[in-house]
């Protein structure tokens, strides 16, 4: 009997083995079908006769894809004692924990997933959301009032959007019991639009959130098909829709290699009476991934959605296409800022334009969280922010659309209490929110990472990248602010919602000021205009060996400020294209004891009137007699002169003029030599300009705009060489040149009309080659040098041949200057070729036998 029964019991053995085997690969291909409902059913069969790893992972697997987070997290915790787990298994059981509302435990499992991966970013965003779940839980908690609406189901109703005098929104509800068509996802009906008229309660403000609803009916049966429709946008007239549905379209599926159905994005205009027009498919659609949830900026020209194309950062990414000639460009995914390695889905855009969404990727409570983010620029964003409890849980929140006034709205979400799983709420706001920003009293930057006290809410909070916090205040109500941050003065504000409503807007500013004990500050200007500049970039240096603080961009007040250490000498230079450098040099703290803020304005001089796109620099021109033109605002023509008479081609600043007869600056109320330093910053002695802003000649801008600045340099009579009163008005240009080693100078010589053009003309041109010559000699790039003659081709005013002048006029002619004619930092010496010279001269020979 017994060597009967051993082989009857080995035969049964392998039968039982091969059902087992037949039931795994049955589970498994159930899997790939997404059929999670069917996979879940056997392998619960086969892990009741056998303790198999690859059944415990998989059906760990479907049951957190159905969202059944108290069994996923059992058998989650089965699978990370396995010793064939994986790292993302860990992830998955933390997940899990928090989503039922075990975050200190979840915290661990975080810890261990960070351990094991430390590249995904996922595991450190939810060990943070541990963190933070206090903070979370209380920052909106007396803000908004939430409401389940009374037309939910026992099945899942979420993504509400306002339509008409309703909403439309998404169901499984329908029950159909003749022809009974079911998602082998979740093994509930598939998802169809429904509408449901919403009537508003009281006034527009006080009734805001209480609504009576009808009888949800189903939307249309032109949109709904047999299949998944779901998650809605309207165009803000109600006459185009796009929602998505499964790949289904004239009564055709098709499906990708592996067989499944994914997503896409319809879209149809409305023919009235509640007709719709025919489907199209949106022209970034594909069989192969799936794009879902419309969302249409408020200007309807931009169209957002999530989708899991290739080449996104995580799950699902959010994306947005540009609507341009009527039709929709490529897409563009959102970025690492708002996408994560997990899910970004339900984009939504509000009436005031930011961008809400739901995301399991960012720091959150558990499941999907609603975050909203504000557009600071073409495709910048700023930090997702999130919106806290009660509006988010440790369970699935999403789908959110607000009113014009964006004082109430709905949301879906499967917190505890509601009707079905998926429930749709309403919610009002019950407080203002408060815009906090923390800037730089000098130099207006936004302060990332100064603490807020928030006395009313008894917490203190960081500030994002932008220098801001948010928080919600209940009408009628004060709150203290404190701000503080290293190196900075505690400085204190107050938030005030009295006599304001629901619908008003709150920023309080808070400006701080460095706490060091020497500090810089000025403003750059543009010398001819006297304006401030944006976008100058200053830099300093020092003598003591001190770290050098990053460079310094100005903002639109041409502001700017650097922290200086005791006892070192500083030097100060602003620079930007098309300008000469400003510079202040000697700026010391050498000596001083008492805390002190140094100021040093800067004077960029353009070197071309075509500056910045402007017609000039920061863009305003005022004509010079003759028909030449040269920058508003710096030298101009036309002052009278001691005696009251006027000269064509006089210069002048704001404070001082030029007498050519004396060779001085004169000040203008004195009529006196210039003397000391001026509020433009030019330093002058005994009429002689010893330092600041140069100052450009009475010579027209050349015809691309280049600026002539005069040489105050004289020559003995027929002479070319350099003269020991000249050196010190060359050293200038030599220092100049030394500052601004970018720049290719041309220095040109000028003649008046006495003596014969050819004369002068040679004249003139051994004098600018005695000047290249001098600073070529005392270390200035050969290169970086054009010596040019002009003789007596370009007089400033009208003492050409035969014309009686006056000394002044004809010494208004005689002069030499220099203007910027290239860089070496924009020319490609490859394509450089060598090119006949069109103005070379030709001597008529009237007695050559030739």
């Amino acid at each position: 009997m017994r060597n009967f029964l051993t082989p009857v019991f080995l035969l049964f053995f392998a039968f039982g083995a091969m059902a087992q085997a037949g039931k795994l690969k049955t589970a498994q291909q159930k899997m790939d079908n997404l059929d999670y409902i069917g996979a879940i059913e056997l392998y619960n069969q086969i892990l009741e006769k056998s303790d198999d790893a690859t059944a415990k992972m998989n059906l760990a697997e479907a049951y957190r894809k159905i969202n059944d987070t108290p069994n996923a997290e059992f058998w989650y915790g089965q699978v990370v004692r396995l010793p064939q787990a994986e790292p993302i298994h860990k992830l998955y059981y933390g997940m899990m924990l928090q989503r039922n509302g075990k975050c200190d435990i979840a915290r661990e499992w975080f810890q261990q997933f960070v351990d094991l991966a430390p590249d995904d970013v996922r595991g450190q965003q939810l060990l943070r959301a541990c963190d933070y779940e206090e903070e979370l839980m209380t920052k909106s908690v007396s803000s908004y009032e939430i409401t389940n609406c009374d037309f939910n189901s026992a099945s899942d109703d979420f993504s509400p959007f306002h339509y008409k005098n309703g909403l439309v929104f998404s169901s499984e509800r329908d029950t159909n019991p003749i022809i009974r068509r079911t998602s082998n996802w979740t093994g509930n009906p598939f998802l169809e639009l429904y509408y449901v008229d919403a009537k508003q309660q009281g006034s527009k403000e006080n009734g805001c959130g209480n609504y009576t609803f009808g009888r949800p009916e189903k939307f249309s049966n032109e949109i709904n098909s047999k299949f998944h429709d779901a998650s809605v946008a309207f165009s803000k007239n109600g006459e185009e829709i796009f929602f998505t549905r499964n790949n289904y379209l004239d009564g055709k599926k098709e499906a990708d290699d592996a067989g499944i159905m994914r997503l896409k994005i319809f879209y149809a205009r409305s023919e009235g009476e509640g007709k719709w027009g025919d489907l199209q498919s949106l022209p970034f659609n594909s069989n192969e991934y799936s794009v879902a949830h419309p969302a249409l900026s408020v200007g309807g020209n931009k169209l957002y959605f999530a989708s899991d194309m290739p080449g996104g950062f995580g799950g699902m990414d959010l994306y947005v296409s540009d609507k341009e000639s009527g039709r929709w460009g490529p897409p563009m995914n959102l970025g690492p800022d708002i996408n994560t390695e997990g899910h970004e889905i339900f984009p939504y855009v509000a009436p005031d334009g930011k961008l809400y969404f739901a995301s399991d990727g960012h720091v959150g409570l558990g499941g999907l969280d609603i975050f909203y983010t504000t557009s600071k620029e073409e495709s910048v964003w700023t930090s997702p922010e999130n919106i806290g409890y009660p509006m988010n849980t440790v369970s699935d929140d999403f789908g959110i659309v607000f009113n014009e006034e964006g004082t109430c709205g709905f949301l879906a979400s499967d917190r505890e209490g509601g009707v079905g799983h998926d429930d749709i709420y309403s919610f009002k706001k019950t407080a203002l929110t408060v815009e906090v920003l923390v800037f730089d009293e000098k130099t207006e930057a936004p302060l990332e990472g100064a603490t807020v006290y928030v006395a009313c809410k008894q917490d203190s909070m960081v500030t994002n990248a932008d220098g801001i916090i948010t928080f919600d205040l209940k009408l009628n109500e004060t709150c203290n602010l404190t701000a503080s941050m290293e190196e900075y003065v505690p400085a204190e504000a107050e938030a005030s919602t009295k006599n304001l409503t629901l619908t008003d807007k709150l920023e309080v500013k808070i400006p701080m000021r460095r706490s060091a004990m020497f500090e810089v500050e000025g403003v750059v200007f543009d010398a001819f205009t006297s304006l401030p500049m944006e976008g100058a970039t200053v830099t300093i240096e020092n003598d003591c060996g001190q770290p050098l603080a990053a460079p310094f961009t100005t903002s639109i007040n041409g502001r700017y400020a650097f922290k200086l250490d005791m006892d070192c000498c500083y030097k100060i230079k602003a620079t930007q294209s098309n300008y000469f450098a400003g510079i202040a040099e000697n700026v010391c703290t050498k000596g001083k004891t008492a805390s002190e803020t140094l100021k040093e304005n800067l004077y960029l001089q353009p070197t071309n009137t075509i500056t910045q796109g402007g017609d000039g620099p920061s863009g305003g021109r005022v004509t010079k007699p003759g028909g030449g033109q040269q920058p508003s605002g710096g030298t101009r023509p036309g002052l009278p002169v001691p005696g009251g008479e006027y000269v064509p081609g006089q210069m002048e600043t704001s404070y001082t003029y030029y007498d050519p007869i004396t060779d001085s600056w004169m000040d203008k109320e004195t009529r006196l030599p210039a003397q000391g330093k001026y509020p433009d910053d030019r330093v002058y002695e005994k009429g002689v300009l010893k330092s600041g802003p140069i100052i450009p000649g009475p010579t027209p801008p050349g015809p691309g705009g280049e600026i002539a600045y005069l040489l105050h340099i004289y020559y003995d009579f027929d002479q070319a060489f350099i003269r020991n009163d000249a050196v010190e008005e060359l050293q200038k240009l030599r220092t100049l040149m030394e500052e601004n080693p970018q720049y290719i100078i041309e220095i040109g010589s000028h003649t008046d009309a006495r003596g014969s053009g050819h004369y002068n003309q040679r004249l003139s041109q051994r004098r600018a080659e005695s000047v290249v010559r001098w600073l070529s000699d005392k270390g200035i790039n050969r290169s970086r040098l054009v010596a040019r003659g002009y003789g007596e081709q370009v007089n400033v005013n009208d003492c050409v041949n035969n014309v009686p002048c006056t000394e002044r006029e004809h010494q208004m002619n005689r002069r030499t200057e220099f203007k910027v004619i290239g860089c070496t930092d924009c020319v490609d010496n490859a394509k450089i070729v060598s090119q006949q010279n069109p103005n070379v001269r030709v001597d008529e020979c009237k007695s050559c036998p030739f």
